[in-house]
């Protein structure tokens, strides 16, 4: 097994690894393409069997992707995390991780923020009436600067020009003048929430971009990362037919970040 900086037949080898195993394949080479020195590949032969890759947003980097074979020689989650904050070791760093992950990376030196829950619509259709007028309240025509304002301040930092390149062919960016939500399709019959940023207490317009996505999205599966101790987020995710499947972790290494979760519907 290699652990390395990825080969230069890395968006290829991608390709094939996004086939095998669920992740953002987008999100990675986004990332790599932008900051190609955070992002590091393992290899079993000439395929790719684990990723990890990063964007650095000021002073800190948010490692965005992690994905792995379950089947995976052990040690290789260790190698791979173990790599980049070698790499990195004076930076400040943030991850979502999963529950199962969360001993690797306090091993690294990471604590938690914050406790959140993957949000898992099935796909089943849900009645509510969403009329023509609402469809074009919500279009998010002038989302831009809205993201801006309100992604900083429930985030505390710039991110923007990480959010913006996020955004692909199959992208639905829908706002109001108190929030913005962004979806894309992660594969054919699965679509993500992320992000999704309101005002404190925007809970009428937030059911109004709640509604629209699922309208929008028609009858495939929506996916959204939600901290669990909102419970008005829980309760609106919950009363449209989302079920809370695996637990997620917002870990932290350095200055632990200032984010307002009440404004963070989806992360």
């Amino acid at each position: 097994m290699f652990v390395g900086w990825p080969r230069p037949t890395f968006a290829h080898d991608m390709e094939l690894f996004s086939q095998r195993i669920l992740c953002d394949r987008h999100l990675v080479m986004s990332s790599y393409q932008t900051f190609g020195d955070i992002t590091f590949a393992a290899y079993e032969g000439s395929d790719i069997i684990g990723v990890i890759g990063g964007y650095r947003i000021e002073e800190s980097i948010f490692i965005n992707s992690f994905h792995y074979d379950q089947n995976a020689p052990e040690g290789l989650k260790e190698r791979l995390a173990g790599l980049l904050l070698r790499n990195f070791p004076a930076n400040d760093m943030m991850v979502m991780a999963h529950e199962g992950e969360k001993a690797l990376f306090e091993s690294l030196g990471f604590a938690v923020h914050s406790r959140f829950s993957q949000a898992l619509y099935s796909g089943e259709k849900v009645a509510f009436n969403f009329t023509s007028a609402m469809s074009k309240r919500i279009s998010g025509e002038n989302y831009i600067p809205i993201l801006k304002s309100l992604d900083r301040k429930a985030f505390g930092i710039e991110r923007s020009e990480y959010l913006l390149s996020t955004i692909r062919h199959s992208s639905l960016v829908l706002s109001t003048q108190v929030g913005f939500q962004h979806s894309y399709a992660l594969d054919k019959g699965l679509v993500k929430i992320a992000p999704w940023v309101m005002s404190d207490g925007a809970y009428t317009d937030a059911e109004q971009l709640m509604r629209g996505v699922l309208y929008h999205r028609g009858l495939k599966k929506v996916l959204s990362i939600i901290p669990v101790s909102i419970p008005e987020i829980r309760e609106l995710y919950t009363s449209y037919g989302f079920k809370l499947t695996d637990n997620m972790v917002l870990m932290y290494k350095g200055a632990r970040p200032d984010i307002d979760l009440e404004m963070v519907y989806a992360f």
